[in-house]
């Protein structure tokens, strides 16, 4: 089997099979040409289509897919310190959220919200029908676990941004239909205990590229108890992810990021995409004149690129500052010598696009840093053909999972500095930067293992969807707009000023239509 992609078009309707509406003939006998509830879930194949629709569900463009209009892993970083929506008015999804002036009515607030409960209800819908279906028990077991995993995936966003929300695990009728929030700990430990029970049933490696594995539900119990600080048992998921021993670092980091390699062994979550024309491609690395030209990338993102020699650009004699980089006299000086790894993320001066220069603003495209983001660019398509793309969205890395076991080791305390190290040198080697040992020494305390761990987890995973969360979990978000409007201020130029209203910051509002539409749903404290 290619891919679950050729499945999505017949399963429209299997969604939706919970809410479905009826009219009297079919109310009278089966459809002769329409899915029904009473009729589909009888074969391997049904039960097939069924779990390619929560496959299908993860590509939703406010999920793991998206342009600027809509809000996928690329916005979510451009909501950050990583980047920006420089320039465009307002007009993109997350610029309010990234700017501190959304409400409960803001339209990402409901979107985000909406994607994922449409997900969980389909992830539900297959969970609960599954053995109906005449299909072997291991088989069953298998396309739960693969469900109750993606079902994971969404609470795990939800409780990042909402944090208490409803917590859902059964199809919902219409008499059940208004329920009320359920705790934040609860639904975690909820999480925690459905990865445990399922992941044996999973495969070590995948029937077909994209389907979930059991390192895959390994890494995502990882990621949830490392979000909740719950560093023993996500320094188990990890250390199992590790001994399973089907995964290693790509060799080369600008490449990983292309459809030749999306099938690499670093890959231990990826969504599918087919490529131009297929209907079935993302937009995510989408653009018009200029690599990504709409999602910005930040000075301060760039200047945590360190230079080949280990050290950051305020020690390193190899950094050359060069002229004053402004959008009228952006000098490439600076961007020479530098951590391979950013010049493979952000689309700076004096690279080249096919036949072209960077252009910057006052050229075809604007950019008001002088930063676009390359991470996902593929030069082969034309601008009509890259909101069509092929290329995978890798959720989860194998990089990222050497690097959060890192940090739960030195979060819990008593660690071995060795074990540590030799996990954040492992990513340097891939990029031939020095370890830690020749650049930082032997003796760092835990803040200084902090510090250098969370940086790596900065440059090595820039606008793949996790410096919202890591911002939020760290408590970070006030030191990132406060840099962000230093950088306004200092650079010369316009730049998006963010604005910091407290708490409230790091909790979502629950959108206004759930609270209109459910009785039994309170706004979040800080949002009343």
């Amino acid at each position: 089997m290619k891919s679950f992609n050729k499945y999505i078009r017949i399963l429209i309707a299997i969604s939706t099979l919970s809410l479905m509406a009826c009219s009297d003939s079919f109310l009278q006998k089966d459809s002769l040409t329409s899915v029904s509830s009473s009729t589909f879930w009888q074969t391997k194949t049904d039960a097939l289509n069924g779990l390619a629709a929560c496959y299908d569900g993860l590509q939703n463009k406010y999920l793991y897919n998206g342009g600027p209009w809509n809000c996928g892993p690329l916005n979510m970083d451009c909501m950050t310190d990583n980047g920006g929506h420089f320039n465009w008015s307002g007009w993109m999804a997350g610029y309010d959220i990234c700017n501190g002036i959304h409400t409960a009515s803001s339209g990402l607030v409901g979107e985000y919200w909406k994607a994922c409960y449409e997900e969980i209800k389909r992830c539900n819908t297959l969970i609960s029908n599954i053995d109906r279906v005449e299909m072997s028990e291991n088989d069953i077991a298998m396309y739960k676990a693969e469900a109750i995993t993606m079902r994971a995936m969404m609470y795990t966003n939800l409780t990042m941004t909402y944090q208490d929300v409803p917590y859902l695990t059964e199809v919902q009728s219409l008499t059940d239909a208004e329920c009320a929030k359920t705790d934040r700990a609860t639904i975690v430990a909820a999480l925690m205990t459905d990865l445990k029970d399922v992941v044996d049933a999973l495969p070590v490696t995948p029937s077909a590229r994209g389907r979930i594995t059991k390192g895959a539900a390994l890494s995502v119990l990882g990621r949830i108890a490392l979000y909740n600080e719950k560093w023993d048992e996500a320094i188990s998921a990890y250390q199992k992810v590790i001994g399973l021993k089907v995964y290693e670092l790509f060799p080369d980091y600008t490449d990983l990021f292309t459809q030749e390699n999306e099938g690499c062994s670093e890959i231990i979550l990826g969504i599918r995409y087919e490529g131009p024309g297929s209907e079935e491609g993302s937009s995510i690395g989408g653009h018009w004149d200029a690599p990504l030209e709409a999602m910005n990338g930040t000075l301060d993102l760039s200047s945590e690129y360190y230079c080949t020699d280990g050290l950051p650009t305020t020690q390193s004699s190899l950094y050359k500052e060069g002229s004053v980089n402004t959008m009228n006299s952006p000098d490439p000086l600076r961007y020479m010598n530098r951590d391979p790894r950013l010049k493979a993320t952000l689309f700076v001066p004096g690279m080249t696009w096919g036949t072209r220069t960077a252009q910057f603003y006052g050229g075809s495209a604007a950019s008001y840093s002088t930063l676009y983001v390359i991470k996902y660019f593929n030069p082969s398509l034309n601008w009509s053909s890259s909101w069509d793309d092929g290329q995978d969205f890798y959720v989860i890395r194998y990089a990222e999972v050497l690097l959060s076991l890192a940090e739960a080791l030195v979060e819990k305390g008593g660690y071995t500095y060795s074990e540590v190290t030799s996990l954040v040198n492992q990513v340097r080697a891939r990029v031939n930067l020095p370890s830690v040992e020749k650049i930082e020494g032997s003796s760092l305390d835990q803040d200084g293992l902090r510090k250098i761990i969370r940086h790596e987890r900065r440059v090595e995973t820039a606008f793949e969807g996790l410096r919202l969360f890591d911002l939020y979990r760290w408590k970070e978000l006030k030191n990132a707009v406060d840099r962000i409007n230093a950088e306004a201020s200092v650079n010369g130029f316009w730049y998006e000023t963010r604005n910091y209203r407290g708490e409230m910051e790091y909790e979502w509002p629950i959108p206004l239509h759930e609270i209109d539409s459910n009785s039994k749903l309170e706004q979040n404290e800080l949002w009343k």
